[in-house]
């Protein structure tokens, strides 16, 4: 830092002198040069001045009192005070962070024992159903699939929504059983409008009108979990809002808890302790995942931001979500219009003249919008930080120029690294035709196996795959059969069939891989899947290499050598830990450890040929002194065995055995440290 000097030369006062001397400019210079100079250090010595001003006017004000009175006098004085800010003092706040939020239901004994009645009279429908089939010789699994669920829809919402979710089950359950179970309708009839608006009042803080300036109250839908409502927001967005049912998530409480006591009572009669204690902790988890309205928000949120900044998924989006009107129970989102994917599917498998001509007006296209749908479902695989597990037809909106809107992410999964490059595998085995990658990269998605046959069970999943690529490739296959969800179908058999457990995230990609297939191929018969995905990997290819470069250029930050350096000292201290570890295998006496071993196994030998002759001897006179005359010699080993006096003269000295070898082993002589 420069020093200032005045027009004299002199340094000013107040200036400290440990600044940088400022060049000193000849006089012989240009004459505007000079004046330049000089008022430029006018300027900074009027700013000095300032400063000296304010200094000793501060010190004037803060001055201690003086200290010249007589040594008679006190020296306690009081002294000003530090200002404040003049804020209001309140009870001290805790340095520590909240808890962390999560959404929980109670829900009391007796409230559950009522719902294990419930559960009983469902399974004695059930069972009684399928007796009555069996008896009419109609019993089959279709016909069982049926009853089940038709007891589903029979026992209240909360067992829609089990039924549901055990729909994606095909580990546990047959596919007749899945598949039946899907068609577990979602509507029921809406709760009173008013409790809907106080639970929204509740969760904005505000009355409706502070909040709204439209709020329909006829609900746009009506599911199990919640109802949907539209409104205009003061500030003129036109809305969705979600509200959740009143008391469901503690009926869903009780009904899992009674479960969990039922099956307990079933594991104690039939089932191995714990077989079903992660299905009821997986199943307690997607039902309460559906109630959490903020979880829902965020993944929204999450993936509109993402998606938002990838160019070639500009043809997606998700809707807007307005946090400060949302809670565990609403859920204010942008309020979105379209042709559902549910609707397209119906029109083209109906060749519905009327609506495939609107669809046309609208310039929607079946095959773009399978091509999109598959891309959207390996964006969520392999780039997204979580995939959306439920991609039904009924949470794909499609607008005009086939732009697709995601709704509902209600139901979401993630995976770690080395589950994601299984996945990544799998679908690079795929697109080559590569069945014995396709099947290694399988078998490493499920790991850890239990004790199975693994080459068995590789070689049937291997014909698995050799009959679903066959399908796809032929030119006359059904689109059933060009599916690759007929694939997982075969593969989840396998595991339910030699008890192979599957993690819920892995169950959840599968589920929303058969979706998308299942829907690509339904609107586009010809697609190839395989094609689909060398065609998703060229873009993807393009992302990578950019993230890529991006961390090849962040390597050049300072940040980097400090990593560097720490990676110098950990190398450091692992050669200093080997180093350690060699010194201490030098330290070992291989000869003291010998020596012990040889005493011990001599010890054993002495013990055992004890047991040995007086076994023999015993033997022999039980043999020729018997009293009973048809002993054998077997016969009298066996007496021997089962002879108390025998077992206690032949096992007594184990104690002194035992106690010599703990002697032993603690020992320590002193020529084994020469």
């Amino acid at each position: 830092m420069s020093s200032t000097f005045n027009s004299n030369g002199h340094r000013p006062e107040g200036i400290a002198e440990s600044f940088d001397p400022e060049p000193v400019v000849d006089w012989r210079e240009e004459s505007l040069t000079s004046r330049s100079w000089r008022a430029r250090l006018r300027r900074r010595e009027k700013l000095q001045r300032i400063a000296d001003a304010s200094t000793e006017k501060w010190l004037s004000e803060n001055a201690p009192p003086s200290s010249d009175s007589s040594p008679a006098e006190t020296v306690v004085h009081n002294l000003p005070r530090p200002a404040k800010l003049g804020v209001k003092e309140t009870a001290p706040a805790s340095a520590l962070p909240e808890r962390p939020r999560s959404l929980e239901f109670h829900v009391g004994p007796l409230r559950t024992l009522s719902r294990v009645v419930l559960w009983i009279r469902g399974i004695l429908l059930f069972g009684l159903g399928v007796l009555w089939d069996w008896v009419r010789r109609r019993s089959t699994q279709e016909t069982r699939a049926r009853r089940l669920r038709e007891t589903f829809e029979t026992m209240g919402i909360t067992f829609v929504k089990i039924g549901q979710q055990l729909s994606m089950r095909l580990d546990l359950l047959p596919y007749a059983y899945t598949r039946e179970l899907e068609k577990l309708l979602d509507a029921l009839p809406p709760f009173p409008a008013d409790q809907a608006i106080s639970i929204i009042e509740r969760a904005t803080g505000k009355p409706l009108s502070e909040v709204f300036a439209v709020f329909d109250n006829n609900p746009i839908g009506s599911a199990s979990v919640a109802c949907v409502y539209q409104g205009i927001l003061k500030t003129g967005e036109r809305v969705a809002v979600k509200v959740r049912r009143p008391g469901v998530g503690q009926r869903l409480a009780a009904d899992l808890r009674a479960l969990h006591w039922l099956i307990y009572l079933v594991e104690l009669a039939v089932l191995a302790p714990g077989f079903t204690t992660n299905f009821v902790h997986e199943l307690r988890s997607m039902l309460t995942e559906e109630l959490d309205f903020v979880r829902e928000a965020r993944f929204s949120e999450l993936y509109r931001r993402r998606i938002r900044k990838t160019r070639q998924f500009s043809f997606a989006s998700v809707p807007r979500v307005f946090f400060e009107y949302s809670n565990d129970e609403v859920m204010v989102s942008e309020f979105v219009s379209g042709v559902w994917v549910s609707e397209i599917l119906r029109a083209i498998e109906s060749d519905d003249i009327a609506a495939l001509q609107k669809l046309d007006e609208m310039n929607i296209e079946r095959t773009i919008v399978a091509r999109r749908i598959q891309m959207i479902a390996r964006f969520n695989n392999f780039e997204n930080i979580f995939f959306h597990a439920d991609l039904h037809p009924a949470n794909i909106l499609v607008q005009p120029g086939s732009k697709l809107v995601l709704i509902d992410f209600g139901s979401c999964g993630s995976f770690n690294r080395k589950e994601l490059n299984s996945w990544r595998r799998w679908f690079d085995a795929q697109s080559v035709n590569d069945v014995g990658g396709m099947v290694q990269a399988a078998l490493g998605i499920i790991e850890p196996l239990p004790p199975i046959d693994r080459d068995e069970f590789g070689q049937r999943l291997e014909s698995e795959f050799w009959t679903n690529l066959y399908a796809i490739k032929s030119k006359h296959a059904t689109w059933s059969e060009r599916s690759p969800s007929s694939l997982w179908i075969g593969f989840l058999n396998l595991c339910r069939e030699f008890q192979v457990p599957m993690r819920l995230n892995t169950l959840r990609m599968i589920r929303a891989s058969m979706l998308t297939d299942t829907i690509s191929v339904r609107l586009d018969h010809e697609q190839d899947p395989y094609r689909e995905f060398r065609f998703y990997e060229k873009g993807a290819g393009k992302r990578a290499k950019k993230r890529v470069f991006k961390r090849l250029h962040r390597l050049a930050r300072r940040r980097t050598f400090i990593a560097i350096e720490s990676g110098i000292e950990s190398g450091i201290k692992s050669i200093y830990r080997l180093q350690q570890a060699v010194d201490s295998l030098a330290s070992i006496r291989i000869g003291a450890i010998i020596g012990k071993i040889d005493y011990f196994f001599s010890l054993m030998l002495k013990h055992l040929a004890w047991v040995t002759v007086t076994a023999a001897a015993l033997t022999g006179y039980f043999w020729l002194f018997g009293r009973n005359p048809s002993y054998t010699i077997v016969s009298a080993l066996k007496a021997v065995f089962a002879n108390t006096w025998w077992r206690i003269v032949a096992f007594t000295p184990s104690v002194l055995v035992l106690w010599r070898m703990s002697f032993r082993l603690k020992e320590r002589r002193p020529w084994d440290d020469r």
